[in-house]
């Protein structure tokens, strides 16, 4: 069997809280913007978690404070958005689109944001914008958040751009701070500090939505008695109640868990430094590990953290094995090597590993279309806090058993509601000073702000009617992608949610889908039979690019043809002339041949003439050597001897 219970941290949820339930389906069925709140400890933070888990909008999470932001696993909302610490009027240059005329410098709202690639297509993909602790938001920011989305979306004319917004928080707790300087100019605007005197809000009204049902505390009478701080409206016997548990001289016994809630820092930290001084054993010091981007303003806990065995701590965690909680008060009982041993109210005792908290922006994943988390660094150190004292503001969120009020100087709206609302029973409650009827600050706007909480008769109304146009809009796709049967399926799901079948939309509506259906068989015959011209026309541009080719072919080949007969009408000439050079050559050879033959004869007649002069010659020359033998007397007397 499938298990279907909600569960937020291995902790199931309230099935039969209508409340929670409705506001979850809203959010999940429809795109309305919705302010979700709730006395302490109705479960506004549950909510919250529950519902980054299971979304399947393309969600991001905003805080007004760095510390509310990590906690609650996103952005603070001027880090996400990169909007400067300053005031900012609807008329504001630095928020318009286009530059006013008479504006010296021309700058605009592209110039003041200038927002890279990324964050854009997150802008742009947003469906669900959550923002906590609202109540400390200014109104003045949530104007630029909905200028910015508008703007950046290109859907200027919707709320919020488009995105489906849920605000969280109780107006009744801690306001926004505004100093007195700024308030001179914004109160030229506006009506007030908070959120909802913001022009968004003022002109788009949200589903008001109140978790009802508180955890923190069961006693009927106690709840009633917040009830009363919370919206300024006790009696003076509710005073006198209150008053009862003045007791300025009172000493919490060891161990006991007493917590003393402050409305100022110093008090606290001094008191923290003195009870740990007091302690005689040994003083521990665990340096956090910070890696990478984890600015101060988001330490959730001290980076030097000082501890002591005796030392009475705060868990700044949940424990998924439901041992402990965010807020729950312990003592350490031992510190060594193997880490640190808490001894908890029902005598349990649990060893302590570092935490990791991460410090996160948005990206977005262009391949699966989702805005998804960067963790850009993370701060490593036990989830534990000194816990003798706490101020007032960072105890907003947190559950304590045993609470000492010291609100003899509160100074801001909420702070005692946020207090004395910390403690789970009236009688886990001590008071360090009388509460005065001027201590319990309650703005009348904030009050009468309380009373727009939306009828249940509405809030069903508008589900059924989210539900319904999400089923008409499915039949419409899947009509318009010719899938009748599921189409069918989903139209008769929206008629059973809300029927339409004799309005006027509906009938335009069918006879749009009808005609656009008429229109696309058309479109497909049509298609068809382009597609056919369109293959027809393929092949024909196939033959003429093969023609083409040919012909192309068919000129290079007679181009070669050409070269070749003019090639070879030079070989011809060129034969002719050797043809020329060789009669030439035989002419000249016959020449030389008769030379060589008259030059022959001419030898052999010289040759003979040679003989003839050799034989001579040798007459000659025995001639002489005769003549040369003769003696004297017969050359003169002619006779030989």
């Amino acid at each position: 069997m499938v298990n279907t219970k909600k569960i937020v941290e291995g902790v199931p949820l309230d099935e039969a809280n209508v409340e929670f339930n409705m506001a979850l389906e809203i959010i999940s069925h429809t795109n309305k913007l919705v302010f979700l709140t709730g006395k302490a400890g109705t479960g506004k933070t549950t909510f919250l978690k529950y519902l980054k888990q299971n979304t399947q909008k393309n969600t991001i999470i905003l805080a007004p404070t760095g510390v509310a932001a990590v906690n609650a696993g996103g952005q603070t909302i001027h880090s996400f958005f990169q909007i400067k610490p300053s005031i900012y009027l609807p008329n504001d240059r630095r928020l318009q689109a286009t530059a006013a005329i008479g504006d010296v410098d021309r700058s605009t709202i592209y110039d003041h944001f200038k927002y890279f690639k990324e964050k854009i297509e997150i802008i742009k993909n947003l469906e669900l914008l959550i923002i906590d602790e609202i109540s400390m938001v200014r109104c003045d920011l949530l104007d630029v958040v909905d200028k910015l989305l508008r703007t950046f979306r290109r859907r200027k004319f919707e709320p919020f751009g488009g995105v489906q917004v849920i605000l969280i928080g109780d107006v009744f707790q801690l306001s926004p701070i505004t100093k007195p300087d700024e308030w001179e100019i914004l109160k030229t605007v506006y009506s007030s500090p908070f959120f909802f005197s913001s022009k968004i809000l003022e002109i788009n009204k949200p589903l008001y939505i109140e978790l009802k049902k508180i955890y923190r505390q069961n006693d009927l009478s106690f709840i009633d008695l917040l009830n009363k701080v919370r919206k300024n409206q006790l009696s003076d016997s509710d005073f006198k109640l209150l008053n009862s548990k003045y007791n300025p001289l009172f000493i919490p016994e060891n161990n006991s868990n007493y917590i003393t809630l402050s409305t100022h820092n110093k008090f606290v930290q001094n008191t923290n430094d003195i009870k740990l001084s007091e302690l005689e054993t040994k003083q521990y010091n665990y340096e956090a590990v910070i890696e990478r981007d984890f600015p101060e303003h988001l330490f959730p806990t001290e980076k030097e953290l000082k501890l002591k065995e005796g030392a009475q701590i705060m868990f700044l965690k949940n424990d998924r094995g439901k041992k402990y909680y965010n807020g729950k008060i312990a003592v350490i009982q031992r510190i060594n090597e193997e880490g640190i041993l808490i001894k908890l109210s029902n005598e349990d005792e649990i060893l302590i590993e570092r935490n990791v908290w991460n410090n996160i922006k948005y990206k977005w994943n262009e391949n699966e279309k989702k805005i998804e988390e960067e963790i850009l660094g993370s701060f490593t150190q036990y989830p534990l806090r000194l816990a003798w004292a706490i101020t007032v503001h960072k105890s907003q969120g947190l559950t304590f058993e045993n609470v000492i009020a010291d609100l003899s100087q509160s100074f801001a709206a909420g702070q005692v509601y946020v207090a004395l609302s910390r403690c789970t029973s009236f009688e886990g409650l001590i008071l360090k000073s009388k509460i005065e009827k001027k201590a319990i600050i309650t703005n009348p706007l904030a009050l009468d702000y309380s009373k727009n909480e939306t009828p249940s008769e509405i809030l069903q109304t508008e589900l059924r009617n989210g539900k319904a146009d999400y089923f008409y809009r499915l039949a419409k796709i899947n009509f318009r992608n010719h899938d009748f049967e599921e189409g069918f399926d989903d139209l008769l799901q929206g008629i059973r949610l809300r029927n339409d079948i004799e309005t006027d939309a509906f009938k335009e509506n069918l006879i749009r889908i009808a005609k656009r259906i008429s229109k696309q068989t058309i479109k497909t015959k049509i298609n068809s039979n382009l597609n056919s011209t369109n293959n027809f026309q393929f092949e024909l541009d196939l033959l003429i690019e093969n023609n083409k080719q040919l012909n192309e072919e068919k000129i290079r080949q007679n181009d070669a043809i050409k070269l070749l007969y003019e090639r070879t009408n030079e070989y011809k000439n060129e034969n002719e002339v050797l043809k020329k050079f060789k009669q030439d050559l035989e002419n000249k050879n016959k020449k030389i041949s008769q030379k060589v033959k008259t030059t022959i004869r001419d030898k052999e007649d010289l040759q003979k003439e040679i003989d003839s002069l050799n034989i001579l010659l040798n007459e000659c020359n025995e001639e002489k050597i005769r003549l040369e033998e003769t003696k004297w007397y017969q050359k003169i007397f002619k006779k030989s001897i």
